[in-house]
């Protein structure tokens, strides 16, 4: 049943950091990845082959390489580049620190030492079933094959991810990549990542697409339904049928919030556009530098556009460079934008300031609940696994700086820090100097009692308001 596959080709160029702790050897650099998947709709089965390029770039050789997968793919073969078998242990194991949350982890033990500066290439051939995680908590990664909606990502590890099964060090395998795909597809569906289409090609009942990456990602998603496109310049928005209104809106949504961050920080890097993907509802909206995607709510006709305002503002982000990071500078920040563009674009009066408020209570009562989190710092949320509080107490300390510097001074600063850091990225550490380097006013106190103590956490404990926060700071 050709007509019921996808087949994809991909090459990424993936350079994974890691710091470990004793029980962890150093990873090498993977330099190429080369994949074919196919999907099999009627046994839902998917099949992978991949070609792996492997750089020694650590200081010590290297015997064994860590793989993970998800837990129901399983390994059928591995050879090196000279066509030799290696031998591999594969075992379903949880990951450290996420004991719902099982891997298909692979160690894979070398023919020859690699010695530091040598490369090799892994041909790994792989296959089983896909059903995500939201079961085991993730409810958003509900990766699955069905011939109504298809969805392989890279939360889900549905292709192989050099790696160790260890919540410390989980963030570190999403680095940036180039890729190619190659996707082949039944002619009623249409397959969709966010690169860039570069042919369709029909061949009997099927339609090959090639997409290619604009810009190094550190996400490959890959969606298949029955999609329609809606065009802007270089942004594209793929959706369902009966959605063609709120599409209109959403693209014309994300145009208005780019204009408007362009204004404020500055011309994006290498900019080539986005693709905005449409997935059911429960599915959870992502973006990397490439795509933005999209829960179905956010296509219906009266549903405000923060989803894409907040989703917009990310492409002013740089790389966290922190081992953990906490995301204050970057889900802190989006959210905080989210509101303001609600005030400029929408009319909506007071949007920060009421949000703020609402976020500051809704911490309050959880850290009530959970009194141990009154003793952790924001610097510290990625170490704790506390980051979705980085969204909503970072959206009130983001809108206390603003109001600290005003809006011409935090727009030059964040300008600024994303045109300096761009290619580099940088830590929460480099990130608040340089805004207190740049601020017309004194910050230490201010980043001291909210990111690296919890002296502002004790302030808002007290039942202090968004207000009386913002007074606090501004003397007045």
């Amino acid at each position: 049943m050709l007509n019921k596959k996808i087949t994809l080709l991909f090459i990424l160029s993936l350079c994974v950091s890691f710091s470990f702790g004793s029980e962890y050897n150093p990873l090498p650099n993977t330099l190429e990845y080369k994949l074919d998947l196919s999907v099999e709709y009627g046994t839902k089965m998917l099949y992978g082959q991949c070609e792996i390029s492997i750089l020694n770039d650590t200081e010590q050789a290297i015997e064994n390489i860590p793989v993970l997968l998800y837990r129901l793919l399983s390994v059928k073969n591995i050879t090196d580049d000279k066509g030799r078998v290696l031998p591999f242990n594969q075992n379903v194991v949880s990951i450290l620190d996420w004991q719902e949350i099982q891997v298909n982890y692979i160690e894979i033990s070398l023919n020859d030492i690699l010695n530091p500066g040598e490369q090799i290439k892994i041909d790994i051939s792989y296959e089983g079933y896909l059903f995500g995680y939201s079961a085991e908590g993730w409810r958003y990664v509900k990766d699955h094959i069905d011939e109504k909606f298809t969805i392989i990502r890279t939360d889900g590890f549905g292709y192989p991810m050099v790696g160790y099964p260890d919540d410390q060090y989980m963030m570190s395998v999403y680095d940036q990549y180039d890729y190619l795909i190659n996707i082949t597809v039944p002619d009623e569906m249409t397959a969709v990542t966010g690169g860039k289409l570069i042919e369709k090609k029909k061949t009997g009942n099927n339609i090959i697409f090639t997409y290619q990456n604009k810009k190094p990602s550190w996400r490959l998603d890959i969606a298949v339904s029955d999609y329609r496109i809606d065009q802007k310049g270089e942004n594209r928005v793929y959706y369902f049928a009966g959605d063609s209104l709120g599409a209109d809106k959403v693209i014309n949504a994300l145009q208005t919030s780019l204009d408007l961050y362009t204004q404020w920080f500055g011309p994006l890097k290498n900019n080539q556009g986005l693709t905005i993907i449409e997935v059911p509802e429960g599915y959870g909206s992502q973006q990397d530098v490439n795509a933005i995607i999209l829960t179905a709510d956010h296509f219906k006709a009266k549903k405000e556009m923060i989803g894409i305002y907040h989703e917009a503002a990310h492409l002013w982000n740089v790389t966290h460079l922190d081992d953990q990071p906490c995301r204050f500078e970057s889900e802190g920040f989006a959210q905080f934008l989210q509101f303001l563009l609600l005030e400029k674009l929408d009319n909506r009066e007071n949007a920060v300031s009421e949000a703020a408020q609402r976020f500051l209570d809704r911490v309050r009562n959880d850290f009530n609940e959970n009194k141990e989190y009154q003793t952790v710092p924001i610097r510290d949320y990625g170490i704790r696994d506390m980051t979705d509080y980085s969204y909503t107490l970072g959206m009130a300390v983001f809108a206390i700086f603003y109001d600290l510097v005003g809006q011409d001074h935090f727009n030059h600063i964040i300008g600024s820090f994303y045109s300096e850091n761009y290619s580099t990225g940088a830590t929460l550490d480099e990130f608040v100097h340089h805004c207190k380097t740049l601020a017309p006013v004194d910050l230490e106190q201010f980043f001291n009692d909210w990111i690296y103590t919890t002296s502002g956490i004790k302030q808002m404990m007290k039942g202090a308001t968004f207000k009386e926060l913002l007074a606090l700071y501004s003397g007045g």
